[in-house]
């Protein structure tokens, strides 16, 4: 049976779903299969919190779960005590650029930061203003500006060695300082967030030349890394999806660059340069595998990510890719089943709709497509979420003349289907 989830969780998650996208909340209740992925999401959060990391692609199809899976471990870090960043790449925001490609991509994870007190993001300011209050609370009343900036410098000082360090800091105590004097306009801020972009009020306002830009906002966010550790977090994961963007691009020193930046990303963090920090990036097969224009056609990347000659076909879900395989007939049934309890737990009715049912509609579904593999979960999710929808509203149907198309309704005027045609 399953089970009970709180309404707004239950009304977001199943909105989310019957519009063909992963909600942020409520996975938990139709995670079914990915066992030995989870595993191996789960280790990696273990290591990254004893002050290591992991960077991993995870690859497959569109709609066959990368985006689910990506949320899973967003979802189960925060919960675990991690803050967390995430990103969806586009035209406008890559990893490196001529046009502030890879700043918007800082920006965007700068918006989405969250840890589980604040899990749908806009974290930082929270976490810097808890990081303030929380040492002049140590400090006691008569702690000044001044001695605040002592201690928040001696909370992190281990950092220092980190690039960029010395200026993050005085960006910081700028902060601190303007926060504490409740003033309304914080340079400190938009500098913060990647919003600020000339160096003249950079240095005026800061007392710093430095800006983040495409060239230095990786080192921004390793700076993050060990910042949110110092404060009691475990560590900072980032997720980065739709990297089938940078394949796609048609200009081949973009891409290169591109590469070349995720390539220095991916050292720093296996080679142990990093600490308290993982990072998983999500794209399709071709994104990955193609020797032409994928991350294969970089030859720095290929050694790396190229299976060994040992696996021979064989799942490896301890290497840096993560290839998500189709869920089985078995799951995907599992799935619906959990879909159907949910709809009729939202609308407080029952369906009627049985296994065998659900099974009739899950052969009929399988013979509509070319090949089992194309049938992903978030196509035949949100299918079922429109029949049942359409089912609740319409008491007199039947389930079996819906799924085998037997129906049609009355109120459709046929010359629609003739503009439709034309339309196409």
């Amino acid at each position: 049976m399953t089970e009970t989830v709180p309404k707004r969780t239950l009304i977001t998650m199943m909105n989310a779903l019957s519009s063909g996208v992963v909600p942020r909340r409520g996975l938990e209740y139709i995670a079914v299969g990915r066992k030995k992925e989870t595993e191996t999401f789960v280790e990696d959060l273990e290591y990254t919190a004893e002050g290591g990391g992991a960077f991993r692609f995870i690859s497959g199809r569109f709609g066959n779960g990368k985006s689910f899976m990506t949320q899973m471990i967003r979802n189960y870090a925060m919960d675990k005590g991690f803050v967390v960043m995430d990103a969806d790449l586009s035209i406008n925001r890559r990893l490196t650029g001529s046009k502030r490609e890879g700043l918007n991509t800082y920006m965007e994870l700068i918006k989405n930061m969250a840890y589980k007190a604040r899990p749908d993001g806009g974290a930082m300011e929270p976490l810097l203003q808890g990081w303030i209050l929380d040492t002049k609370e140590s400090l006691g009343e008569s702690a000044t500006a001044d001695d605040i900036e002592k201690a928040m410098r001696q909370k992190v000082s281990d950092l220092s060695s980190l690039q960029f360090y010395q200026d993050f800091m005085k960006v910081v105590i700028c902060y601190m300082r303007d926060f504490l004097e409740e003033k309304d306009d914080i340079t400190a801020l938009r500098w913060l967030k990647g919003e600020l972009d000339l160096k003249k009020e950079s240095r005026k306002s800061l007392g710093t030349n430095l800006v983040i830009d495409d060239g230095n906002w990786y080192d921004i966010i390793k700076i993050w890394s060990g910042v949110v550790t110092k404060l009691g977090y475990k560590g900072l994961v980032v997720f980065i999806d739709e990297g089938v963007v940078l394949y796609k691009l048609q200009n081949k020193v973009s891409r290169s660059n591109n590469y070349e930046r995720l390539l220095t990303m991916f050292n720093d963090i296996m080679q142990g340069k990093t600490g308290h920090l993982s990072i998983y990036v999500c794209g399709t097969p071709e994104f990955i595998e193609d020797p032409n224009r994928g991350l294969y056609s970089y030859e720095a990347l290929r050694s790396r990510l190229v299976a060994g000659r040992y696996e021979n076909g064989f799942d490896n879900y301890l290497g840096p890719i993560i290839n998500l395989k189709p869920l089985t007939n078995e799951e995907i049934f599992v799935l619906l089943k959990t879909i159907k309890n949910l709809h009729e737990q939202r609308y407080e009715y029952k369906s009627g709709i049985t296994d065998a049912m659900l099974e009739t509609y899950l052969k009929t579904v399988m013979a509509n497509v070319v090949s089992s593999t194309m049938l992903t979960p978030r196509e035949i999710t949100r299918d079922l979420i429109s029949l049942l929808d359409t089912m609740h509203q319409n008491g007199d149907l039947a389930f079996i003349d819906l799924v085998e198309g037997r129906l049609i309704n009355p109120d459709k005027n046929p010359d629609d289907e003739i503009i439709e045609d034309l339309e196409v």
